[in-house]
């Protein structure tokens, strides 16, 4: 199983800002060839610029050079933007140490809106650290090995809970290029995995026949599933995806409800 990557951030204006708006992109081979090309790099540019969270896939960065072309285009003239990078993936393999070519989770995200509580290294054994409170929330991100992705979903369950007993919070989301769908996640191939919305602790936010790829197909492999909590608490040369996103809002930001529409003025009698 790939081993993921957990951030947790704390969103320190949440409940003064009108909306946040948080994506994942699954940037197809991200890597120093890619972050040469100028229309690549400004089209990915204007990618970021759109959220205040994003959660990149797909990088090949050995040398972390990669990511800070892309904080350094971004960031131009300012410092609007701070970045964190998961270790390469997956971790403690022996099949894949002589890979040069493995992939880094990278978050970027706005100083002004959020700011990052603590992050862990997912492995398979849970951390018997003490657990700390976090006010905000949890992102964990995923691009499953398309021929594992049943296999891979049905694991975040896991990877959730430990989240959970880190940081004593239930406001999680997971999100990125799930495979959730196509030839890797057949129609019964659902009933294997806990995370699915059959489950009543989680909610797909982004459900399936919503075509995430610029494939000639309409599979659905990218997604956003958050906790029970966290819904309710708070309310082809760039690449083969699409970036998929959600908006959180504050309970007070809801929108209004519709004012009913006058009546009709009767009309004169002839």
């Amino acid at each position: 199983m790939r081993l993921l990557c957990a951030l947790g951030l704390f969103l320190a204006l949440l409940h003064v800002t009108s909306c946040l708006r948080i994506g994942a992109f699954n940037i197809e081979n991200f890597g120093p060839k890619k972050s040469k090309d100028v229309f690549v790099m400004n089209t990915i540019k204007e990618i970021v610029l759109r959220y205040d969270i994003i959660l990149i896939q797909g990088l090949q960065d050995e040398e972390l050079q990669v990511h800070q072309s892309l904080m350094d285009l971004v960031n131009k003239g300012t410092t609007e933007f701070s970045y964190i990078v998961s270790e390469p993936l997956p971790l403690g393999s022996s099949i894949f140490q002589f890979m040069s070519h493995k992939e880094r989770y990278l978050f970027l995200y706005r100083n002004q809106k959020v700011s990052v509580k603590g992050s862990f290294q997912y492995t398979e054994k849970v951390s018997k650290d003490r657990p700390s409170s976090c006010e905000g929330f949890v992102l964990i991100p995923i691009h499953t090995k398309s021929g594992s992705a049943v296999k891979e979903i049905d694991a975040l369950v896991d990877v959730v809970a430990a989240a959970k007993l880190k940081w004593t919070n239930n406001n999680i989301m997971v999100l990125g290029d799930f495979n959730a769908d196509g030839k890797y996640v057949k129609a019964v191939d659902w009933k294997k995995i806990r995370l699915f919305n059959t489950n009543k602790n989680f909610h797909w936010l982004i459900a399936d026949g919503v075509d995430t790829t610029v494939a000639k197909s309409s599979d659905t492999y990218d997604r956003i599933v958050v906790t029970t909590e966290m819904e309710m608490g708070v309310a082809k040369k760039v690449s083969d995806h699409f970036p998929v996103e959600v908006e959180l809002k504050p309970e007070s930001e809801s929108d209004p409800e519709p004012e009913p529409e006058p009546e009709p003025e009767p009309e004169p009698e002839a």
